[in-house]
């Protein structure tokens, strides 16, 4: 998912499109607008101001006269603190404003993603999208784009202003040196392009390497692997370093160039102005031949380079060059926001990943599945399912089961539409899963997997999943299913906080409460995908116990390892290597004599050894 900002057209596309995103917000953005050219026009007044305080009261020792215009240049100096304050207010607001709403809209359109999706893509990097780029798009409308008009209006007026008030050669012979400079700025500007997009690059790969090793620390200690996952991180680490650098090089060079070019600037009007203005040289023979030449009026040219009329242009000097040294700056913050808005508007882009959902409505399913000679494959050229094909009856309890591999867990990631399956049917109530919406479909579901996921959080809130469910209702199920037992042990009882991924319970007491998660939902249609695989036997028996209450009454499918907690089921399917190879009864399949007789006989055999 690397940037291709790369080319002026497409830059502009590119802020065109972020620039929508100020619709909801276009006082402000207006606001900050007029704020920012009424200090670009305020700029000029100090230095005009202390050349009529030199010029006009100290040199001729009027102290009343230089009391007003010291308290005016105070007053301008208090305006433009109180408009930079309204200023800057308001273009961080709408930054903070305009990010918030992207954020929004990015994270809702990643829990629509498909599961494909994911499996392609790092979460470390969607994590980089959704928060740091996302972070760094706030600058473009916080420090980008009103701060550069800002300071591009700012050096209009300013070289307006020279050439009206000062005289002619001297602004001339100062500013001789800018055309270099906006030559170094241009090349700056596209050197600097490319290092960003790899920095971001390098950004991206760095929180995926480090996310996924976290999550994985207790794999990589227990294969003595911190060695090599170190010596991984430090080619990683030193990638991003590098890319870093390249980009410090550039502003190594560029920076000081600017300094260089102030100084000269303000070293030919000192050479220039000073001199004149010593000599009492009449510095005006060019100007008033460039004026005669051009047939403009001479009636209101300056007759004399003063002292005030040095130091006021020397300022300007510094006023002029402050935004242009800052320019590259602003044009950096502004290439970096567009390097990130590139990013994240490609995953928002990104419709080929968004889940297709039909518009059929079902309330409630009475749970009949049907599956029709149903292909699919993960991976075009490795098939995971060969025309499987088989049905439940509402309230009946369906056991799949089969070696790893066989396609158990994907028969039930195709059932709720986490997949498109390539060809056959899948039917729920007889309407074709794909023409029902996603949200109808997979609320008629109740899912617990081997592998519990619980969030940072309450007990209570794991449970509920923040839904509109009474503490009493949950507290009552959890007796009816034997987890209210444990429960109460803990600390804080349902209020006890599991930590990240539930960290802070056992294997068997986060399996009792997907059991309770997936009871309180009352669901028509209950799964258990492996869930009794990784426990103990005592816990064997309450999730036994649970299982029976939760499945009374509803269809369930359970895809089961141990097959002594399937006896009771009504219907067994026998999966291996894609096909349903035999179906029947506990009693019917061990009859036949065949693959669920061996898988039966190999369990039991383990047994009698331990």
């Amino acid at each position: 998912m690397a940037s291709n900002v790369s080319g002026k057209a497409f830059d502009r596309s590119l802020l065109k499109r972020m620039l929508r995103y100020i619709a909801p917000y276009k006082g402000v953005f207006w606001g900050a607008f007029a704020i920012t050219i009424l200090l670009g026009s305020l700029g000029t007044a100090r230095p005009i101001l202390t050349q009529r305080a030199i010029d006009n009261y100290i040199l001729k020792g009027d102290a009343p006269g230089l009391l007003n215009i010291t308290l005016l240049i105070l007053g301008v100096l208090l305006v433009e603190s109180i408009f930079q304050f309204l200023f800057t207010y308001a273009a961080n607001y709408l930054g903070q404003s305009i990010i918030r709403d992207i954020r929004l809209q990015l994270y809702k359109k990643i829990t629509h993603f498909k599961l494909s999706f994911f499996d392609k893509t790092p979460i470390g990097t969607l994590v980089t999208r959704a928060v740091s780029d996302i972070e760094t798009i706030a600058s473009i409308f916080a420090e980008g784009i009103l701060v550069i008009f800002g300071d591009l209006f700012k050096i209009v007026v300013m070289v307006g202003a020279m050439f009206w008030f000062f005289d002619f050669k001297l602004v001339v012979i100062s500013l001789s040196v800018v055309p270099i400079l906006f030559i170094a700025t241009r090349w700056f500007q596209k050197a600097i392009k490319k290092t960003f997009s790899d920095v971001r690059n390098e950004v991206a790969a760095l929180n995926a390497f480090v996310q996924e090793h976290l999550s994985g620390m207790n794999i990589v200690q227990m294969f003595n692997r911190e060695k090599a996952e170190m010596d991984k991180f430090k080619v990683i680490n030193n990638r991003h370093r590098k890319a870093n650098i390249r980009s410090i090089w550039y502003f190594s060079i560029f920076l000081p160039l600017i300094e260089i070019l102030s100084a000269i600037s303000i070293g030919l009007a000192m050479g220039y102005g000073g001199y004149a203005a010593i000599n009492s040289f009449d510095s005006q023979t060019l100007q008033m031949f460039f004026y005669e030449v051009m047939g403009w009026s001479t009636a209101e040219m300056e007759q004399q380079i003063t002292i005030g009329t040095l130091l006021a242009f020397v300022m300007f000097i510094n006023a002029l060059y402050r935004p242009l040294r800052q320019l590259a700056d602003r044009f950096n913050t502004l290439q970096m926001g567009m390097v990130a808005s590139d990013r994240v508007l490609k995953l928002l882009d990104n419709n080929d990943a968004v889940e297709p959902e039909g518009s059929a409505q079902l309330t409630e399913a009475s749970g009949k599945i049907e599956f029709s000679d149903v292909h699919f494959a993960y991976v075009e050229s490795e098939p995971v399912l060969r025309g499987v094909s088989f049905d439940v009856n509402p309230g009946e309890t369906l056991a799949i089961v089969g070696a790893t591999g066989a396609g158990k867990s994907t028969i039930i990631s195709l059932l709720m539409g986490f997949y498109p399956y390539q060809s056959g049917s899948v039917k729920l109530d007889g309407i074709e899963i794909t023409d029902l919406s996603l949200g109808e479909l997979r609320k008629q579901f109740a899912l617990v997997l081997q592998d519990v996921f619980l969030f940072s959080d309450s007990i209570f809130n794991n449970i509920s999943l923040k839904a509109d469910i009474p503490k009493e209702e949950i507290v009552k199920a959890a007796e009816q299913i034997g987890v209210d037992e444990f429960v109460k042990e803990l600390p804080e009882g349902y209020d006890y906080n599991v930590k990240e991924r539930g960290q802070m319970l056992s294997a068997g007491q986060r399996q009792l409460l997907a059991f309770l998660r997936a009871y309180v939902t009352n669901p028509p249609i209950l799964i258990l995908d492996e869930a009794t695989s990784s426990i103990d036997s005592h816990t064997e028996q309450l999730i036994q116990r649970a299982t029976d209450v939760i499945t009374e009454g509803r269809t369930s499918i359970i895809i089961a390892h141990r097959l002594a907690t399937i006896q009771k089921a009504d219907k067994i399917l026998v999966m291996d290597k894609g096909q349903v190879v035999e179906s029947g009864t506990h009693e019917t399949l061990l009859a036949e004599n065949g693959y669920y007789t061996k898988l039966y006989e190999m369990q039991f055999k383990e047994r009698e050894a331990i």
